[in-house]
């Protein structure tokens, strides 16, 4: 096994690992008719953090749990694909910067996904307390909230002008894919499943599969940058 292969296989092992967590911790279809406490009593507090809230509540603490370990858990492995993806460029600037930004990306990746624990445990918490103890919990809740969008919008958009800096230089024929490997690339692959899923609001494998979009549409890159790496190299042999 080359080094190339072991990079690119762990960026498969880490989408992978994501890509279930995910599905556990963000995967439920909303249903805010359910929770009127949020969705009509707590609404106007909440503003725009109600369907966030909602969200939160279809999993049980278990499940949260177990939702943010196998992501945090295998952050390393995302870490150490970055060699991979980097030497599908030849040496230089666009190279270099490709690194960097998924390295930050994915460096600030697990507090942004286990930020959905706090949440998700803050809300629940609020479900079951009494009125009193509402605006305490309340601001709990917004400041685990404010925490987790900092460290989540960072991290996609770090990681999204890492793959837009791929997506372009395979498009110019300037890495070691073929410019259809282009078609690959996590960016039109998540815009593709998330546009699907939207399709289908209420169904509970859409909402599994739409939460975890950008983790699947990255497992789908580093199993394809496998193929086309070994395709190359078998028609050099």
């Amino acid at each position: 096994m080359t080094k190339q292969t072991a990079f690119l296989l762990c960026g498969v092992f880490a989408a992978l690992c994501w890509t279930a967590a995910d599905m556990l911790l963000v995967g439920f279809v909303q249903a805010p008719q359910r929770y009127p406490l949020f969705a009509q009593t707590l609404a106007a507090a909440l503003g725009d953090d109600v369907d966030l809230a909602v969200l939160m509540l279809a999993g049980s603490p278990r499940r949260l749990f177990w939702g943010v370990l196998p992501a945090t858990f295998s952050a390393v492995f995302y870490l150490a694909s970055v060699f991979g993806v980097r030497r599908l460029l030849p040496e230089g600037r666009a190279a270099r910067l490709l690194g960097w930004l998924l390295a930050a990306g994915y460096a600030l990746s697990p507090l942004g996904h286990a930020g959905f624990y706090y949440v998700g445990i803050s809300a629940q918490t609020l479900l079951h307390s009494p009125p009193t103890a509402y605006p305490l919990l309340l601001a709990q809740f917004q400041a685990f909230h404010t925490m987790l969008a900092v460290h989540w919008l960072a991290s996609v958009g770090l990681l999204a002008a890492g793959w837009l800096v791929l997506l372009v230089q395979t498009l110019r024929g300037q890495t070691a894919l073929p410019r259809r490997a282009a078609w690959a690339n996590p960016l039109p692959v998540g815009a593709a499943v998330a546009g699907v899923c939207s399709l289908f609001p209420q169904s509970p494998v859409a909402a599994a599969i739409g939460g975890a979009t950008f983790n699947l549409a990255q497992a789908v890159f580093f199993a394809a940058a496998l193929y086309f790496s070994h395709a190359r190299h078998g028609s050099t042999e």
